[in-house]
């Protein structure tokens, strides 16, 4: 049964007391610049004399009735603001805004807002005088269906309510866990952003990993279809293309060189020798295809878990490293600068985590050579990348290269499928990145030549010259 009703600010806590924030929520992310936003809203609506109420949205509930109490499906947000800015005013909380936040990055962006709010005191004052908690209004809809309350919040959020691709799965598959997993996955999954936001690396954060790695290796491949990574396309793949089973502690393991007991073959005098390659794992080690099939659940944690450590692994300066991903993190620094085109910096990303799930360390140095000898010469060749420019150059070869890179056997397969692109070594012998004036054709293609050239100890002032043998440079 749904129940949808109008309260007022005290009303709201006067009716539903027990308000509680379920472990499986996202985090409270509101930062300053929303808490700012929220009080020049206000103003302004003081400032027109308004007869009529200031209208905050809907808030949805679940009457959980074996706890006795409310949980906040949507709406948190908007209720722990209010909560900072009724404490900072009053020196108190209502009955129902002391609220428990289990989650690290929650405790981080309620410390700054309470801050910015006494920063803030007279203009708070003023809003006070004004009696702005008496002029909110809420809708709020109670649910005494779980079910029922997530599938009105999925639909919302699927209309384009503001609510980031890694709290919606995170939220999705949370609800598929057994409860006693969920607090701990939920604290899991919080850590990981709480460490991108303190490290202020958006790369390392959930957001970056579903929509620039997993879903354009796992949805691009093939020469024809290469969809967006929109938030729609996102949440089909890991919601609804994802599996259940029959049991939530058991999944299917695919075949893939993650999950091979054995790695070697050897003839000896006695016969021969399956030599194993099983040992504890790491999670980077986990023994998943990026590619494969995900299960709901533990399954899509445990995914999510395995390709995050491999992109901190790889991308992160401040992780131990062999010398094998320390040369290659040197290579990928010091030429995939912010004065690289994001479309090839993710791109490059791509590949390097792609080719790590399928070979581990070896050969990645030259790897890395390989690749930027690849999709550097789309950066020679075009004047503006653009994201058609990445597509087009997966379609219009003989073959994708994200395909090569997931399908191959051997390290040796995917760089012979780059030594036989003529397309590529065109551009660079045939000095496909001058103008008809035989210049270099932007500063920006100019300046990626000389970090090359610096980077391999080549002549800077005979650049135009020493490039046109890049790909035997690689080493």
């Amino acid at each position: 049964m749904i129940q949808v009703n109008t309260y007022r600010f005290f009303d709201l806590y006067e009716k539903f007391p027990n308000l509680v924030i379920p472990d499986y929520q996202r985090a409270y992310t509101w930062d300053v610049a929303k808490v700012q936003e929220l009080l020049q809203d206000w103003e302004e609506y003081i400032a027109s004399s308004p007869k009529q109420t200031y209208y905050m949205g809907s808030v949805l509930l679940f009457a959980n009735t074996k706890d006795a109490n409310f949980q906040i499906i949507d709406g948190q947000q908007r209720l722990t603001t209010l909560t900072l800015i009724y404490y900072q005013l009053f020196g108190s909380l209502l009955k129902g805004q002391n609220v428990q936040y289990n989650q690290s990055v929650s405790g981080f962006n309620i410390a700054k807002n309470l801050n910015f709010a006494k920063q803030s005191i007279a203009r708070l004052e003023k809003l006070k005088d004004s009696e702005i908690f008496h002029k909110l209004e809420f809708t709020v809809i109670v649910s005494d269906n779980q079910d029922h309350a997530f599938a009105f919040f999925d639909s919302q959020n699927n209309r384009g309510v503001s609510l980031g691709v890694d709290d919606y799965l995170k939220a999705y598959h949370l609800r598929a866990l057994p409860e006693k997993l969920q607090e701990q996955k939920a604290k899991s999954w919080e850590d990981i952003t709480f460490k991108a936001r303190k490290e202020d690396n958006h790369l390392l954060d959930l957001k970056h990993l579903f929509n620039e790695i997993l879903f354009k290796v796992r949805q691009w491949k093939g020469q024809s279809h290469f969809p967006y990574p929109n938030k729609t396309e996102v949440l089909t793949e890991f919601q609804k293309n994802t599996y259940s089973t029959e049991t939530k502690n058991a999944f299917r393991l695919f075949p893939n060189n993650n999950n091979m007991r054995y790695h070697q073959l050897e003839y000896t005098d006695n016969g021969v020798l399956l030599v194993s390659a099983e040992k504890p794992l790491a999670k980077k080690d986990y023994p998943f295809a990026i590619r494969q099939p995900i299960y709901k659940g533990q399954n899509f944690f445990d995914y999510t878990d395995k390709y995050h450590a491999i992109f901190r692994f790889l991308f992160n300066t401040k992780e131990q490293k062999s010398l094998e991903i320390e040369n290659a993190l040197h290579f990928y620094n010091a030429l995939y600068t912010k004065d690289m085109s994001e479309y090839l910096r993710y791109y490059m990303q791509m590949c390097l985590v792609a080719y790590y799930d399928n070979f581990k360390e070896e050969l990645f140095f030259k790897a890395i050579q390989y690749f930027d000898y690849y999709l550097g010469a789309i950066r020679l060749e075009k004047y503006y990348v653009r994201q058609e420019a990445i597509k087009n150059s997966l379609k219009n070869a003989s073959n994708s290269l994200l395909d090569v890179i997931c399908n191959a056997y051997l390290p040796n397969e995917v760089f012979s499928f780059i030594n036989k692109a003529k397309a590529t070594e065109s551009i660079y012998v045939n000095n496909g990145f001058l103008n008809g004036k035989k210049e270099v054709k932007n500063k920006v293609i100019d300046r990626y030549i000389q970090r090359l050239c610096k980077l391999y100890h080549k002549d800077i002032d005979n650049r135009l010259i020493e490039v046109k043998s890049r790909k035997q440079w690689i080493a």
